[in-house]
């Protein structure tokens, strides 16, 4: 029996069109495109899932979308990798847009850092539906966020340190910060 207690939020992401064209890789859109992937954020947007989740580990904020967008992103991706792509897009800007908006400082610091894996976390995201993938520190939805609250710090605490490029000093776009006390 997993012992912890959750708060579910209630957020209302908005359409982020500087980060949906970062993550394209574009400058430009035609008015169809962006039509089509306003209308796919909207739709996403109702799949969206955000708990606050309180063990005897730490607290932690997890964010998600139900697994039928996953479903939706395959399809869309088999059809059309181009739409698939877009798609993706759209899911991965909808997740980090709530994120920053419960915690700005993950914006600011580039990284919402993975925490160590724990029996405490492990059993509420097994309760919640959301477990751990085959006993890794990846969620079993493949659009979703889990990091510590509150804020701690960036890449310097985060679990996936070691294989992140980012954190390895492969990224060009690589800045952090590391708050006093973040182990604690």
């Amino acid at each position: 029996m997993a012992n912890y207690t959750k708060e579910v939020l209630s957020i209302q992401p908005y359409f982020d069109m500087e980060a949906i064209m970062a993550l394209l890789q574009e400058t430009r859109l035609g008015g169809q495109v962006l039509e089509d992937m306003v209308h796919t954020f909207e739709r996403l947007s109702k799949e969206l899932n955000s708990i606050i989740l309180k063990t005897e580990q730490g607290d932690y904020l997890v964010v998600w979308l139900n697994e039928c967008v996953e479903q939706e992103a395959d399809k869309t991706f088999a059809d059309d990798p181009e739409k698939g792509f877009r798609f993706n897009c759209v899911g991965q800007a909808l997740i980090m847009n709530v994120v920053y908006q419960i915690m700005p400082e993950v914006e600011q610091a580039g990284c919402a850092p993975c925490p160590e894996p724990n029996e405490s976390i492990a059993k509420a995201l097994e309760a919640e539906k959301i477990p751990y993938l085959h006993g890794e520190p990846t969620l079993s939805r493949r659009f979703s966020v889990l990091t510590t609250l509150p804020f701690r710090g960036a890449c310097e605490i985060c679990y996936l340190r070691e294989a992140c490029p980012k954190a390895n000093g492969q990224s060009d776009s690589f800045h952090s910060v590391e708050l006093p006390g973040f182990n604690q």
